[in-house]
């Protein structure tokens, strides 16, 4: 009876240790996740503050030079806001993965820096784009060059495609466009905005 009872803890003990095993991995992957959203967020602010500096100067003085600005090198074309977010997000000229780490970016090159079909990606962390989803229309995005000039959008859709569907990313009667993944990474939330006149 003790051998049989044996026989029979012994795989239940296995697949414990599997388990634990497992949520341990879980566990790790979710707190790596965690560490680069904080850093993604710590970055953000500083070259968010850097960005604002640089806007405030007066015009008929040359942008203030910050000495020892890690985020110095990083090539910036305007600030994102979302005030139904609570977020305000520097925008970076370029789109690698590299750079979506720090900030969201300009995703296409051809496109417009002022009014007119300008496509912005960022990460679906919470600090950057991950709640683009909770944007309805009538929601208002602004858009502030780095002259100080606002302009402000009104959200007209908030949809979704396939990730891989870049016509559908790119065609359409809009003036703003914002997206971001979602957690499955095979989809994408697009936000598309009207320039306000």
């Amino acid at each position: 009876m003790r051998d049989k009872l044996a026989a029979l803890t012994r795989p239940r003990r296995l697949l414990v240790a599997a388990g634990a095993l497992l949520l341990l991995a879980g566990a790790l992957l979710a707190g790596q996740n965690l560490l680069t959203e904080r850093r993604a967020a710590r970055q953000t602010a500083d070259l968010l503050a850097a960005v604002e500096t640089r806007i405030a100067a007066p015009a008929d003085l040359p942008a203030p030079e910050v000495t020892g600005d890690p985020w110095a090198g990083y090539e910036v074309i305007g600030v994102v806001g979302l005030p139904d977010l609570g977020l305000s997000l520097p925008v970076l000229a370029d789109y690698t993965q590299d750079l979506l780490a720090v900030a969201p970016c300009r995703y296409t090159d051809d496109l417009a820096l002022e009014p007119g079909q300008l496509v912005v990606a960022g990460h679906n962390y919470r600090t950057h784009f991950g709640r683009l989803g909770e944007l309805a229309p009538g929601s208002r995005i602004t858009w502030q060059n780095l002259d100080g000039v606002t302009y402000t959008y009104t959200v007209t859709e908030v949809t979704e495609i396939d990730a891989g569907d870049r016509e559908a990313l790119e065609q359409g009667d809009w003036d703003l466009t914002l997206f971001t993944c979602d957690v499955t990474r095979t989809r994408r939330i697009l936000v598309r905005a009207a320039l306000e006149t």
